[in-house]
Order: C-alpha cells, then structure tokens, then sequence
C-alpha cells in the first residue's frame, strides 16, 4: 500500500520538490526514493519496537499526521538526516523536501481511501509488510534483535 500512495503522489511530490528547491530531476527521484525507503523503515521500526497502537491510530485517522505525532516526528528527522547523507544536499533543502513529502503520504495513510485496520494482522496486511509471513515474519525480526 505504502509503494501504492508514494507512486501515485510520485509526480506531484517531485513537482512540488523540483519547484520549491531547485533539484534537478534526478536529484528529485532519488529524493523520493529515499522519502519512500525513509517512511516504510519508520513504520517498520515502530512496528518492530511493539509501537502497534501508535501506528494503526495513524493509519486509521485517529492521529495526528503532523510532527507532533512522535510517529511523524521521527520519520521527518530521519528524512532530513538521509536526505543530506545520500544526496549530498543542504539540511535546509532536505527540510523544504520533509515538508513537502512527508505531510502528503502521512495524509494519504491515514485516509478513509486506505481503509481501516481492525488489528495488527490485518494493520501489518494493509501496510504491506505482511508477505507470505503475516505478522509472524515481522515479528519474529524482533527475536533476532535479542538473539532468539
């Protein structure tokens, strides 16, 4: 799903960020590509950390999709940090691209087009980080954090 949103906001993501910080355009698909990998490891790892509540209210509408969300804040620094790292590119303009990406695919989650998650099964489907394992393969990631 999260791949569905960003490709479908692709274009008018990369307009935006072309426009607002003078990117070439290649420089603006690699930012979205990192914007995309950025926002898939957040929720990952919020996940991963047992953070189930946390974001199913994010995903379900029930949160706030600006940086006052922990969820959203994390995510947004984590941009700006990989942003500057792999582009080479000023923490001001990785900014203006956070401000840009981040609120449109945070809105677009947690829309009624998205749908509801009824539980963490049906949250982690819906994300697309269910696979062949469901829940079971992202939760047994947990155990080889602690060795298990």
């Amino acid at each position: 799903m999260l791949d569905n949103i960003i490709n479908m906001g692709k274009e008018h993501m990369a307009k935006l960020i072309q426009e607002q910080t003078q990117l070439d355009p290649s420089q603006t698909d690699e930012a979205v590509g990192v914007t995309k990998d950025t926002v898939v490891d957040g929720l990952k790892g919020e996940l991963m950390k047992g953070n189930f509540s946390g974001v199913m209210d994010l995903f379900n509408g029930n949160a706030s999709t600006t940086t006052s969300n922990p969820i959203v804040n994390g995510i947004t620094n984590s941009l700006v940090t990989n942003l500057a790292s792999k582009l080479g590119i000023s923490d001001g303009i990785a900014k203006q691209i956070a401000n840009i990406a981040i609120p449109f695919i945070m809105n677009k989650i947690s829309s009624k087009e998205t749908g509801q998650a009824n539980d963490q099964k049906d949250l982690v489907e819906q994300l697309g980080f269910g696979g062949d394992e469901g829940i079971g393969g992202l939760l047994g990631g947990l155990g080889g954090l602690f060795g298990k």
